[in-house]
């Protein structure tokens, strides 16, 4: 198995720029750091750390940027678990990016399938079989 190249994580920025037609790679940031975070929080410590090995070094700064180690587990099972986490976290954190459930459904699809082509998230423990499931079949 070969390190994923940052190369390979700016292509997967691209991708999601041409999909959601932003303006340019740089507006798909927060995107990928808002799922990438949220997936974070479904984990254990020791399971996001495994994460967060497997991921570009592109990808390992935002997955890690403002991690807290108090930060609270969220068990998520299923599929629109995720989603209503991620839509609950931007609107904590203030960010307005998601702005319905069927938006941020094809958001995080989109983006953790690209991501699993890139790492296998098969490989990452945690993620629930049922959560796993769902995203194949989406």
């Amino acid at each position: 198995q070969h390190p994923i190249t940052d190369e390979q994580a700016l292509h997967v920025l691209h991708h999601i720029k041409k999909e959601f037609q932003l303006n340019d790679d740089k507006q798909a940031l927060p995107y990928v750091s808002s799922i990438l975070r949220a997936l974070r929080q479904t984990l254990s410590l020791t399971n996001a750390n495994q994460l967060l090995n497997l991921l570009p070094d592109f990808f390992k700064l935002i997955f890690a940027a403002n991690w807290r180690q108090d930060e609270p587990n969220a068990r998520v099972e299923h599929l629109d678990e995720f989603v209503t986490l991620v839509m609950t976290r931007d609107q904590q954190e203030q960010k307005f990016l998601f702005r319905n459930e069927v938006q941020t459904l094809s958001v995080i699809v989109f983006i953790l399938k690209k991501l699993h082509h890139l790492i296998n998230l098969n490989r990452v423990e945690g993620l629930s079989w049922t959560f796993r499931h769902e995203l194949e079949e989406a």
